[in-house]
């Protein structure tokens, strides 16, 4: 597992960089023979370790510059605060 997913930074950087390079989880899939579930486990891992893979509408990729992180950082806070308000309302939810 360490071993592709340090390939999988390699290959992001070396040819997914900046947000017009964008690569879908399925290609990534195809090109390392793992789930797509793997992928993502691989993408999670990489960025808890402090390694900024980016994502978008058009898939992962290496970041070329700040903007493209923030982007990618403002995504998930939104995400975020739809969770909590779920969470939120789940909790108060009055069973029938």
């Amino acid at each position: 597992m360490q071993k592709d997913k340090k390939a999988l930074y390699r290959y992001l950087r070396k040819y997914h960089t900046g947000r017009d390079n964008a690569i879908i989880c399925k290609q990534l899939k195809m090109r390392f023979q793992v789930s797509e579930e793997a992928i993502r486990y691989y993408v999670s891992c990489l960025r808890k370790e402090g390694i900024p893979i980016c994502s978008c509408m058009d898939g992962y990729y290496y970041p070329e510059t700040h903007s493209e992180i923030v982007e990618t950082v403002s995504r998930f806070n939104k995400y975020l605060l739809t969770l909590s308000a779920t969470n939120a309302n789940l909790l108060r939810a009055k069973l029938k």
